[in-house]
């Protein structure tokens, strides 16, 4: 039932999903298979239903061919279907068909055991995304963290230090390019007033001079690009993370895999009121809000418009 399914967002997956093609379908959701009736996207490995933490699938035996699809049974009740092509049985003969069943967390190590065990591609039920080459190994070392610190929110902590020095040489590179920006902005300033009627000749004087400081304007955008998809990368493995399920971290955060549950606008819980989830704004949020402005505040102001922009 899609009652008590978690939410489906653009970069976690909650729904109908299988092995379609040799490949990890996400395609479809809830209300794909109420639109389209019978959903029927052909020969399978494995089929069934998933959210961000569990996963119910069917797998056909391996030496038969199968179809798998969705329908809908209304009242949000949804099923999965595996068809077996059929079997002539001779008297007196019989045949066995065997289908397996998973029902249970999504736990990374588990279904990379069922792949090796034969199940196709089962380890890409967890919806890694691009970057799964990357994130996997960012949550395996939260979870190391984890076992070291015994407490799962000290474990991000942690991580998000290591992330940072591993990507200190990208800052520095960075914070770099911004000085030498800020070095030779008087001269910017001076050929800007000089060809300020002669737009073609300021835009070729800046580049010559450029090239004569040997400063790229670009050297300082770069770092941040290669930022993007590390932190993505962390996101998501905070996402994924069956992990931080029901996990602790100090006073009132007793469960981090769910939204801080104290909201301004209910008083911390005392007014009877359910806060809707855009207006959910927590002490978290504004201590995030703060150490990024305080962030911002502390870097060197970026002196050229394109790394402003950035």
């Amino acid at each position: 039932t899609s009652r008590t399914a978690s939410a489906d967002f653009w970069n976690v997956h909650s729904g109908p999903i299988g092995l379609f093609g040799n490949e990890v379908n996400f395609d479809w959701d809830y209300d794909d298979v109420d639109d389209e009736g019978p959903v029927a996207p052909g020969t399978t490995g494995w089929i069934g239903f998933t959210d961000i933490y569990w996963l119910s699938a069917l797998i056909p035996d391996d030496a038969a061919r199968a179809e798998g699809n969705f329908r809908a049974l209304g009242n949000r009740f949804y099923r999965a279907d595996l068809l077996y092509d059929p079997v002539t049985v001779p008297a007196g003969r019989e045949v066995t068909q065997t289908t397996r069943l998973f029902a249970g967390a999504k736990e990374s190590t588990v279904l990379d055991h069922y792949e090796e065990a034969g199940v196709s591609n089962f380890g890409l039920a967890i919806d890694w995304g691009w970057f799964s080459w990357f994130v996997q190994p960012i949550l395996w070392l939260l979870v190391q963290l984890y076992r070291f610190a015994g407490n799962f929110g000290v474990a991000i902590v942690l991580l998000t230090v290591l992330v940072r020095l591993v990507m200190f040489p990208l800052a520095q590179k960075q914070f770099a390019s911004m000085a030498a920006m800020r070095a030779i902005q008087p001269k910017m300033k001076a050929i800007q007033e000089r060809y300020k009627d002669d737009k073609p000749k300021q835009q070729q004087e800046i580049m010559e001079l450029y090239k004569r400081e040997k400063v790229n304007p670009l050297a300082g955008c770069l770092p941040i690009f290669l930022q993007i998809p590390i932190f993505f990368a962390l996101y998501k493995a905070l996402m994924l993370s069956i992990e931080m399920r029901h996990k602790p971290f100090v006073l009132w955060l007793e469960d981090l895999s769910v939204p801080d549950p104290l909201h301004f606008l209910n008083l911390f819980g005392l007014l009877p009121f359910d806060v809707p989830s855009f207006l959910a704004i927590g002490p978290l949020a504004l201590l995030l809000g703060l150490t990024m402005w305080l962030q911002f505040k502390l870097n060197p102001a970026a002196m050229d418009p394109i790394q402003q922009q950035m």
